[in-house]
């Protein structure tokens, strides 16, 4: 899987892709040289200093996948002639000096060549940290900064929404104030009519008795 998807998947926490065996991956790169035993997988290199949970950590697992050893001829090469030692010779150290007898003879490896297939091994790593971050960048402009740009303009929106709520807030005291206003004179003026009203009758009243009491 490139480091952009694992990078992605890092992210937004999508399921990651299975990486492909190693078995399929010794089949798709054909049969080594015939003079070599095939490799034992119990001689393959485990870093004393990555535990076993570093199997969940997707880098990881494809860093190993591009800098195994297998990757470096002269390395997969000491390889093939440890690993049918490994019930024979248990002593590591007797074991790889017996293998390096055998393939100094037989392949023409080196002590030098060796350590220079670590070397090499170091620069596919390299090479790898600088293909993470340059596709890191990639997948902080496309996706990173392209969401940044988003809560921006949600924050801004945001703002503009609170400015209209605080003058539709205004306005609402400003009309209650008026309402409260308008009630207040509403009920004076029917305070006002109660009062005209009870005085009115009262005159009518009085009149209508003057006039019946002169027309007797």
């Amino acid at each position: 899987m490139p480091f952009m998807d694992l990078i992605k998947n890092a992210i937004f926490e999508e399921e990651p892709q299975q990486p492909k065996p190693a078995a399929a991956r010794q089949a798709a790169a054909g049969p080594g040289p015939s003079a070599a035993p095939a490799m034992d997988k119990t001689t393959t290199y485990v870093s004393p200093a990555v535990s076993s949970g570093a199997g969940e950590n997707q880098f990881y697992t494809r860093l190993t996948s591009q800098t195994d050893l297998t990757a470096v001829a002269d390395l997969a090469k000491i390889e093939s002639f440890a690993a049918p030692l490994a019930s024979v010779i248990p002593d590591k150290s007797l074991r790889y000096k017996a293998a390096m007898a055998t393939a100094k003879s037989q392949a023409g490896l080196t002590r030098e060549s060796i350590l220079n297939g670590f070397d090499k091994l170091l620069m596919v790593l390299d090479s790898s940290a600088d293909s993470f971050k340059h596709q890191s960048d990639q997948v902080g402009k496309t996706e990173v900064d392209s969401r940044t740009a988003m809560v921006n303009d949600l924050n801004a929106s945001i703002d503009q929404k609170q400015k209209e709520i605080a003058d539709m807030q205004q306005q609402v005291r400003a009309k209650q104030a008026e309402l409260e206003s308008s009630r207040s004179k509403l009920q004076k003026a029917r305070s006002d009519f109660a009062a005209a009203y009870q005085r009115r009758k009262a005159e009518i009243q009085q009149q209508r008795q003057e006039f019946e009491a002169l027309l007797q």
